[in-house]
């Protein structure tokens, strides 16, 4: 009678181990899993809201391409280049087909041009770059700050792809400078990254969210000023890039 009652117990356990696991394991499996409702997008406390004004079904296919890119790009980001005082895991993303631009992000929303993106669906890393103003939240963006934040975007959107044929980095011009911004300024402090300060991207954008940048930095961080640097990078260019380019 006892060995029966202790196998009667032992079963009970058993089975309600088994359960419990089950129970946990289907929440865990919840959580990876992205979660849609009305156009709504959540993953893990992250949250991914789509507005598509877009009538052209050929929209439907890019939507699920952004969405996956946000929940595998967007928590990096985070981690990496956020203030906590300003981070927000919630973006909403609008697909808009009177905006004539490309993109633009502006108090946690990007907008997307629907005829840019449909006549360049490869475009993707568009939407690491103004996920990367999200994450910035600068208090300031003008002439004296304009290239600082969108280059380092252009670095993140090297950084974490995704990448294509139609979008790398150039050697500079001589009409360029380390001012120009966008690729030409992402370039420049990939060459810095790589030949005098590996942390300058870290740096600048700490200054930037805390509204400490000055020129001097430079100088503070490599001995040379941004235009030293600058000349030195003229002379020679040279990068190591790499490409991670899925095949179409």
């Amino acid at each position: 009678m006892k060995k029966l009652l202790s196998s009667v117990v032992c079963a009970v356990i058993l089975l309600s181990t088994l359960s419990t696991h089950n129970v946990l394991a289907n929440e865990s499996a919840n959580k990876s899993h992205v979660v849609e409702s009305e156009g709504q997008y959540e993953k893990r406390g992250y949250i991914l809201e789509v507005i598509n004004e877009v009538d052209n079904p050929a929209i439907n296919p890019i939507i699920s391409d952004f969405v996956e890119l946000y929940f595998d790009v967007y928590p990096k980001l985070l981690t990496k280049y956020s203030d906590p005082k300003t981070a927000t895991k919630k973006v909403i993303l609008k697909f808009d087909p009177t905006y004539d631009g490309v993109a633009y992000a502006d108090d946690g929303m990007i907008v997307v041009s629907s005829k840019w993106i449909l006549n360049h669906p490869w475009d993707l890393g568009l939407f690491t770059h103004e996920l990367t103003h999200i994450v910035q939240s600068y208090p300031r963006y003008d002439n004296e700050t304009g290239w600082i934040t969108e280059g380092i975007a252009d670095y993140v959107r090297y950084v974490y792809g995704p990448h294509h044929e139609d979008w790398k980095f150039r050697e500079p011009k001589e009409t360029d400078n380390y001012n120009s911004g966008y690729g030409e300024t992402a370039r420049f402090l990939l060459w810095i990254e790589q030949n005098k300060n590996n942390k300058v991207v870290e740096i600048l954008n700490k200054q930037m969210q805390q509204n400490t940048f000055h020129i001097n930095v430079f100088k503070e961080i490599t001995g040379q000023s941004v235009e030293d640097l600058w000349a030195e990078y003229i002379n020679n260019p040279y990068v190591k890039t790499k490409y991670k380019i899925k095949s179409e």
